[in-house]
């Protein structure tokens, strides 16, 4: 749990978060019983986490090294696409190990295999020490500021942003993403975002899909469960969910822009944006969407008028697109942000602000005090 936010003045890049460890784990025997409580002879599991839904979790230490660990399990899978999503996640930390060198956005994995005939399949990746953003808005959100909650949005946006092979999380709420304890430089070329997204079992790519060779690939495997069940979080399905998987262009690519709308709404407003009471609530509500998505900013632009409201409006319009293939990429509007945040860029005239956000990196409309294309160019 959070235990402080520092921000130095006039200098919205030095925000740190200091953490606690959030009392969420348990003291479990059933490890004992049934000798899992070291696996590999290698990872010991010491205390249960809680809130897991297709996979049991656990704290641990690798004893070789003496760090701390996350150990999933998922203790014989119900069918072929839980095991799918299983090995999915495997092979897509695997696949950023070399990405995390660059920008850390995922756990590191370190480990995983298989028990019991393949009954059991466990996933060991280090233990993430920040804190969770669902705990950040619990404990923090009444006490923040714009900036510090503009802040917070950036770094998500920055850490959600450019996933390899235009690669869709799908699943991407405030329970699966981690704050790290620390200072974010918002002046560099290449920022740290400080921030790790959790859970990659829903993850899809088409360009593995397209390149899978079998019909068991674990990818093939995902794509065809694809809107047959609903096993993401709920809140932030967009209405795409309930279209035909199979038709083209369907902008998996922005998929992940719908949740980061209604998390942009949130870090401003302190309110879902939706009130659906169950899923049936939300596909008869489709029609109106747009609509809700249209008064929610005039919520936006109350919060923060003198700070860029009317900017802020538009990302949410444009992230909330109905047609994914017309939403704002997660990129984009992370740009956007920084010129809120650094060059305190509070248009309010509707043509600048839709000529800014053509491409904002490119925007020559103004004369920025940080900021030079030419820098851009170089990066």
């Amino acid at each position: 749990m959070i235990t402080s936010i520092q921000i130095q003045a006039n200098s919205p890049s030095k925000m740190q978060i200091v953490s606690e460890p959030t009392p969420s784990v348990k003291e479990n025997k059933f490890l004992e019983l049934t000798g899992l409580n070291l696996l590999d002879g290698r990872f010991r599991l010491l205390e249960e986490v809680l809130g897991g839904k297709s996979s049991t979790c656990y704290f641990g230490r690798d004893e070789n090294s003496g760090t701390d660990i996350f150990v999933k399990l998922c203790i014989f899978p119900r069918s072929d696409l839980e095991r799918a999503r299983f090995k999915n996640e495997i092979d897509y930390l695997k696949l950023n190990a070399g990405f995390n060198e660059i920008i850390k956005k995922t756990p590191s994995y370190i480990a995983d295999g298989e028990l019991f005939d393949g009954r059991i399949l466990y996933l060991v990746t280090e233990r993430v020490h920040g804190t969770l953003l669902s705990d950040w808005l619990r404990a923090h959100w009444s006490t923040s500021d714009l900036q510090q909650r503009l802040l917070i949005a950036y770094r998500v946006f920055g850490a959600n942003e450019n996933f390899i092979h235009d690669t869709a999380h799908r699943d991407l709420h405030v329970g699966n993403i981690i704050l790290l304890p620390d200072e974010i430089d918002l002046y560099s070329a290449t920022p740290d975002f400080k921030t790790i997204v959790l859970d990659w079992g829903q993850c899809y790519c088409g360009v593995l899909y397209q390149y899978s060779e079998n019909d068991d690939d674990h990818m093939v495997i995902i794509h065809n469960g694809m809107g047959k069940e609903l096993t993401t979080s709920f809140y932030n399905l967009p209405p795409e969910t309930f279209q035909d998987q199979e038709k083209p262009n369907t902008g998996f690519n922005k998929y992940d822009s719908w949740a980061m709308g209604l998390l942009l709404y949130k870090l401003i407003t302190g309110k879902d944006l939706f009130s659906f009471k169950n899923i049936g609530h939300y596909a008869s509500s489709l029609r109106r969407i747009e609509n809700i998505v249209t008064s929610g900013c005039f919520d936006i632009i109350k919060a923060a008028e003198q700070q860029g409201g009317y900017l802020l409006a538009e990302i949410l319009i444009q992230l909330m697109r109905s047609n994914p293939s017309e939403r704002m990429s997660i990129s984009k509007a992370r740009h956007a942000l920084w010129f809120i945040l650094v060059e305190q860029f509070y248009p309010t005239e509707r043509s600048e602000i839709l000529a800014f956000l053509k491409n904002p990196n490119y925007h020559t409309g103004c004369k920025w005090q940080h900021y030079t294309i030419e820098e851009f160019d170089a990066s």
